[in-house]
């Protein structure tokens, strides 16, 4: 077996990392920006890597799907989970579940 067949996974797999490392910073500060819309908080300023899928954007290619999970808080004591797609680059859902408005 040649160097370059055992050095493929690796590369595909740093690739991946860094790949996901920006979409999840990507969704970090789309998470960030929407709770201060919201005027609530995002907590522990982090989101969560709930799931990752292939899929087919508008276009028919095909595109990681990632689904994070954040929590925020619009009183400082109670945490609701917010929830958030990328397709590729591309916000496709944002939603934060029902909270108190103070």
């Amino acid at each position: 077996m040649s160097l370059e067949w055992l050095l493929l996974p690796l590369v595909l797999g740093l690739i991946y990392w860094w790949d996901t490392s920006a979409a999840k910073d990507r969704a970090r500060s789309t998470a960030k920006y929407q709770c201060e819309q919201q005027d609530v908080q995002l907590l522990d300023d982090t989101v969560a890597l709930k799931k990752t899928r292939l899929k087919r954007d508008n276009k028919g290619h095909i595109s990681p799907l990632r689904q994070f999970t954040f929590e925020f808080s619009s009183d400082g004591e109670q945490r609701t989970q917010g929830e958030l797609h990328l397709l590729g680059k591309k916000v496709i859902h944002l939603h934060l579940e029902a909270h108190r408005i103070h």
